[in-house]
């Protein structure tokens, strides 16, 4: 994998991972103390976060560095891991509350995606 091909999947799994955060580009910088365009160019991989940065990124996106190194799975093995890490952080009964939420959105959601 070339240097710009590493930058451009690093920057896309943290733009995937703020995203399902709900943050806005602006809020992960603050969280961040960088800048707001830094990080733009980071998530189009026009340049890479610094290594001394990486874990500061994985604390605040609720994930491991390694994370940031694999592409956003876009099936539903992937986006189950996704929720997953977003549940991690959260003690058991959150966790449990979360999942009682996510099932009753599932429900309401199947009558409006049936064929």
């Amino acid at each position: 994998m070339e240097k710009n091909e590493l930058a451009q999947l690093v920057g896309a799994t943290i733009a995937a991972r703020r995203k399902a955060l709900g943050l806005t580009q602006a809020e992960l910088a603050e969280r961040l103390d960088i800048g707001q365009e830094s990080l733009s160019r980071m998530e189009k991989g026009i340049i890479s976060p610094k290594f001394s940065r990486l874990q500061s990124f994985a604390d605040v996106l609720g994930c491991s560095v390694a994370d940031l190194f694999r592409p956003a799975a876009n099936d539903a093995p992937g986006r189950a891991a996704v929720l997953a890490e977003l549940l991690r952080p959260l003690p058991q009964e959150g966790q449990e509350a979360v999942i009682t939420i996510v099932e009753e959105i599932v429900r309401a959601m199947q009558g409006r995606f049936r064929s």
